[in-house]
């Protein structure tokens, strides 16, 4: 797999970056959202050394991330449970009510949300 090298500008400066063939439309995607993020981060935090601005704009990136990823690893435990659910009532459908009803038991209790 060959690269090439794709001209991006950041904060009005020009840079060359190596990118995998194929990939140059989404490193042009991912440099105008970098740009458009440290172009707000200077604004909003007057900041005026680049190295500043894009460790603020990093940082903020990073915990929008951080965030999201934890609403995703809710929702994937909460479709792990639904499916052994799914998965205990198919067993007690063709045959295995005891050890459905067990699983069953076990996933509703590890499912109910603790209190705060």
């Amino acid at each position: 797999m060959g690269s090439n090298v794709v001209d991006i500008k950041i904060l009005d400066r020009n840079y060359r970056v190596m990118c995998p063939d194929g990939q140059e439309t989404a490193l042009r995607d991912a440099a105008r959202q970098l740009d458009e993020r440290m172009v707000d981060t200077r604004t909003s935090t007057k900041l005026t050394n680049m190295e500043q601005i894009a460790i603020m704009a990093a940082l903020n990136l990073c915990h929008e991330w951080i965030q999201e990823k934890a609403v995703e690893t809710k929702k994937i435990a909460a479709l792990e449970d639904k499916i052994g659910l799914l998965q205990a009532t198919i067993e007690k459908a063709i045959g295995n009510p005891k050890a459905a009803a067990a699983e069953i038991k076990a996933i509703e209790t590890a499912a109910k949300p603790d209190s705060e």
